[in-house]
């Protein structure tokens, strides 16, 4: 457990967290509604160590400190996922590593997804991995498709949008394929943020700099 601090929200992991790490089983119900509880009683998403402990562990999914949202829900992104740290991810967005084998004679994943009806598989499909960048920001009901392999630090997507190519650091993209509609913030700004990494930092570590930031540019 992070030491505690003055400012902003601390990670935690509760004895019952623990346990549950220990002994959770993906796919049945109790363990879901007690991860639901092991999450509340640690502050949420946010600070959960249990939640990334079993995104981890159990979906292939890693997730660093205080990004919240959609995708932390175990079964929402594919495996391969990394997720930086502060990063807002709005509700209903998917992540998807592997599409339906289009050259394969059927799409239907009996014959490419076996393991899951007990059988041999006869093809195999590539899941691809993708890092979306700390301090960005992905709106709701938007759709990553297995292409894409890095959404930028401080990047911004659009609600609704259908991510095809990786977007960059702190890029505003949207629309149906996504494409790039501005940037945010100034070169000088953009290029400090990327030397300092605040993100890399804890709440109370970002306070002061942060207000200093926010001063120079309002």
């Amino acid at each position: 457990m992070a030491p505690h601090n003055r400012f902003g929200p601390r990670m935690k992991l509760s004895v019952l967290g623990q346990h549950l790490v220990t002994n959770y089983r993906p796919g049945r119900r109790w363990w879901q509604y007690a991860l639901g509880m092991v999450v509340d009683a640690e502050g949420g998403q946010m600070t959960s160590v249990t939640l990334r402990r079993i995104l981890k562990e159990h979906y292939g999914v890693i997730v660093g400190p205080y990004s919240y949202g959609s995708l932390l829900s175990p079964g929402n992104c594919d495996p391969h996922t990394e997720i930086g740290n502060y990063v807002s991810i709005g509700p209903g967005v998917r992540r998807f590593g592997a599409s339906h084998p289009l050259k394969f004679p059927s799409l239907h994943p009996y014959w490419y997804n076996a393991s899951a009806y007990g059988r041999e598989a006869i093809t195999a499909i590539h899941r691809s991995a993708i890092w979306i960048g700390h301090d960005s920001w992905v709106g709701a009901n938007t759709v990553i498709l297995p292409q894409v392999a890095r959404i930028g630090i401080g990047a911004v997507i659009g609600a609704g949008s259908v991510v095809t190519k990786d977007v960059g650091d702190f890029c505003i993209v949207a629309g149906n394929p996504a494409r790039t509609i501005g940037e945010r913030l100034t070169a000088d700004l953009r290029s400090r943020l990327l030397h300092d990494e605040p993100w890399l930092r804890s709440p109370a570590e970002c306070e002061g700099y942060m207000r200093q930031l926010s001063e120079r540019t309002n």
